[in-house]
């Protein structure tokens, strides 16, 4: 026989006087049963037709988590050629503006072709044929500023006083 207490208690350091718990907390007390509970490590007698299973049960293996904090997840297999059509489009509806963000585009619409999986390939060519064709819209109207300013150097009245 031990001095240990049949159930838990929780730890209360010395001096602590825990508040009353109010009667709807306390817990109820075992039902008595008519017959008495074996222990948990005593197996019932098997009757003698009772057949042992055929097979034991199977379980599954554990899954385990591939990584941890710190650890970069998965690359979007798609993001430099994704990146370059989105340039693209932007590159049209503001009418091939500057030509830096073009330049940008070919490059990384050249380079997801070239290094990301097959998933981003239509990203990528619909990204090149977007830039290339900003870039040609921003060269077609650089020409035609180009001509008109020298148009209109060479047919300025010149004025004598």
């Amino acid at each position: 026989m031990s001095d240990q207490p049949d159930t838990p208690q929780p730890y209360m350091p010395p001096g602590y006087n825990s508040p009353p718990v109010p009667p709807y907390m306390q817990p109820a007390p075992p039902a008595q049963s008519a017959a008495p509970v074996p222990p948990y490590y005593a197996q019932p007698a098997a009757p003698a037709a009772q057949q042992p299973y055929s097979q034991p049960p199977q379980f599954n293996a554990p899954t385990y988590y591939q990584g941890g904090p710190g650890y970069p997840g998965p690359v979007d297999p798609k993001g430099m050629s994704l990146t370059s059509m989105i340039v693209g489009l932007a590159s049209l509806v503001l009418v091939g503006f500057l030509i830096v963000p073009q330049i940008v585009g070919i490059i990384l619409g050249h380079m997801g072709l070239k290094r990301e999986s097959p998933q981003g390939r239509g990203f990528a060519i619909a990204g090149l044929v977007l830039n290339y064709l900003a870039l040609l819209i921003y060269g077609i109207i650089v020409g035609i500023w180009f001509a008109i300013v020298l148009v209109a150097a060479g047919s300025s009245p010149s004025y004598s006083y």
